[in-house]
């Protein structure tokens, strides 16, 4: 029987929320930058206190309290890291950043009821579908001004606006996951399957566009688990291979559109070729949504029995064990393919780069993750309980013999959390993310719920090989995932939070507010700052790099970015006390060093010079400004000397 959703007020808000939330997050550069926290996070916390005072009711159960009670502890455990961290000022802002998901996981979890489950999930698929669309666009319509084939950083790969290609690739995933649930739901409304069925062809070729390895790799992951975890594999598999044939002759269909896949391509080419794309992905959608009619009629009139659909099952697992075996024999047993991938994998020397970049997605190398790995575990002596503190990481980085390049995150969150919060905030960030996925496998009969859990088990894996957690718009979605997870497990019953907790929710929404609006300002002014000395605006600079500094004195960046500017406009005396004082603020901070040296002479230039290269031993940097920048003769032999 068709299940029909319930166009409640709480349920259209949940929904609307949960849509605009993630269209407005990831649409700002994949909520990476500072600017982007204070803003979602006091519109969060804001719709948190307005539903506290105004009614505080919901069906939330003790599994939507745990998960919110796990994830504000590992958001006090951020906070706590300031203390010993080796790099306050970052440790304050991974705390800001951890207020968004705090905060957007609360106001969705307040707002959402189960009987509205059935309009989440079509909101988030909406959400997705409309960001991966605008993406792809940017593939099909190239604007003469934007088309970058050899951009040095993102190559042709598929990027905005997350900002990321990777983490553009597992936000596809969840909305092709999520898609085929809907696409899937023999008890979902006719105009959800419609839309899971469409949004089933530009997802997965955005995906195709991002040439993202570990991405590909999630949503194999993901199919698994929904197929494992679905109570009718049998139906299941069946309906998601027809509904599969449309996406995939688009991505065929991409793959041989040469101009959209080569650096070498010229922007008329691509245009044309983008055309046609665009055309044949606008036919396969209006095929995907006409298959919806005659794949509901077969089920209601198809009825296999429990016998056969064992037999079934029995049939594609032994086929599925069959072809794994043979293609382990194929390439020489198990062993010699497992010693290849890793060989492959720890290389620190990817494959030479060629124009076809689809040749990236047979490739096993790890693009340099296993140094940072090492450089992440190996910095834990003496702090495995504790870590170095939040957001610490690009620092110890630094700090290795092996940092080549400039590097941030180590590019594995469960790696990088250990390495900057240790093992306390490892089984913290563990149990946040285990929650929802217990309560969805105790859930997993219901309708949707194993797409949910498919969605959500693929964001977890490629959490582990990439920096999503930092894009707090990527993350904020897979998280609303996990929760839909917890909205599945609920029961109808409604009630009231007690009034006393409800008090003490405002406050600390209040309080949280009151923080995250001191960070929105300080960070919005240090970035018009740094993009005014950017733009050669050295007056602007300076007077926003000042209203920066009285926002966050806990922070080098805007002495720095004041420092900047004085020393362009002539004034060395200005600069030199800006960089003093940004040393004292952070003597561990290389640039501050650097940039110090910069402003005075003799042994003074040579000491700070010896003190920047301490702290980042392998800096380019450092080496150009040594060679430039009046550090000569013996000088000079003394500094390259230095070993740390």
């Amino acid at each position: 029987m068709q299940r029909r959703s319930l166009a409640r007020p709480e349920t259209l808000v949940a929904a609307a929320f949960a849509a605009l939330a993630v269209a407005l997050v990831v649409r700002d550069q994949g909520g990476y930058f500072a600017p982007s926290w204070g803003w979602s996070t006091l519109a969060f916390l804001g719709l948190v206190a307005t539903w506290l005072v105004a009614s505080g009711r919901t069906d939330a159960g003790r599994y939507d309290v745990a998960f919110l009670a796990a994830l504000l502890a590992l958001t006090a455990w951020v906070a706590l890291s300031i203390a010993w961290s080796v790099d306050r000022a970052q440790s304050v802002l991974e705390l800001e950043r951890g207020l968004v998901p705090l905060a957007g996981c609360g106001a969705l979890l307040a707002f959402a009821r189960r009987r509205g489950l059935s309009t989440l999930v079509p909101a988030l698929v909406a959400a997705i579908t409309a960001i991966c669309g605008y993406s792809l666009s940017t593939r099909l319509a190239p604007a003469a001004g934007a088309f970058r084939p050899r951009d040095p950083v993102a190559g042709y790969r598929l990027f905005e606006p997350v900002g990321y290609w990777n983490g553009l690739g597992v936000f596809a995933v969840l909305g092709i996951l999520l898609a085929l649930g809907l696409a899937t739901d023999p008890n979902g409304a006719l105009t959800s399957r419609l839309l899971g069925a469409a949004a089933l062809v530009p997802l997965p070729v955005t995906l195709f566009f991002t040439f993202s390895r570990g991405a590909w790799v999630a949503l194999a992951f993901g199919l698994l688990v929904a197929v494992a975890t679905s109570p009718r594999r049998l139906r299941f598999t069946v309906e998601a291979a027809i509904f599969a044939l449309a996406p995939a002759g688009a991505v065929v269909l991409a793959d041989r559109a040469g101009p959209l896949t080569h650096e070498n391509a010229t922007l008329a080419a691509a245009t044309h070729a983008g055309h046609r794309l665009a055309v044949a992905l606008l036919l396969l959608a209006v095929a995907a949504a006409v298959v919806v009619p005659l794949v509901r009629r077969l089920e209601r009139r198809l009825r296999v029995s429990a016998s056969v659909q064992r037999r079934c099952a029995f049939a594609l697992v032994a086929a599925a064990v069959l072809a794994l075996g043979l293609g382990l024999v194929h390439g020489g047993g198990p062993v010699a393919q497992a010693d290849r991938a890793y060989d492959s994998f720890v290389d620190p020397l990817p494959p030479p780069p060629t124009n076809d970049l689809t040749t990236r997605l047979v490739s096993l190398n790890g693009n340099g993750r296993a140094q940072l790995w090492s450089v992440a575990v190996g910095s834990l002596h003496g702090r495995w309980a504790i870590g170095r503190g939040a957001g610490s990481f690009e620092r110890t980085w630094e700090q290795s013999p092996k940092a080549n390049e400039v590097v941030r995150d180590a590019h594995g969150l469960y790696v990088e959390t250990l390495s900057e919060l240790g093992a306390v905030g490892l089984a913290l960030l563990v149990i946040v993310l285990a929650i929802p996925l217990v309560a969805g496998l105790r859930r997993r009969a219901a309708p949707l719920v194993p797409a949910i859990a498919a969605a959500y088990g693929a964001f977890l894996l490629h959490l582990g090989v990439d920096w999503d957690w930092e894009l707090s718009g990527v993350a904020l979605t897979g998280l609303f995932v996990g929760c839909l997870l917890l909205v599945a497990r609920r029961d109808d019953a409604e009630r009231s939070v007690p009034a006393r907790l409800r008090a003490a929710g405002t406050a600390a929404a209040v309080a949280a507010a009151a923080f995250a609006f001191v960070g929105l300002a300080g960070n919005n002014a240090l970035a018009d700052a740094q993009a005014a000395n950017r733009t050669h605006r050295y007056a602007k600079a300076a007077t926003a790099a000042s209203v920066a500094r009285r926002w966050m004195p806990w922070s080098p960046a805007p002495l720095k970015a004041l420092g900047e500017a004085r020393l362009e406009r002539g004034d060395t005396a200005g600069a030199r006390a800006s960089f003093l004082a940004a040393v004292s603020v952070d003597p561990n901070d290389w640039q501050s060093w650097l940039d110090l040296a910069a402003t005075v002479g003799g042994d003074a230039r040579r000491r700070a010079v010896e003190r920047a290269r301490r702290l980042y031993p392998t800096s380019p940097e450092i080496s150009e400004f040594v060679q430039r920048a009046g550090v000569g003769g013996g000088d000079a032999a003394a500094v390259a000397g230095v070993n740390p």
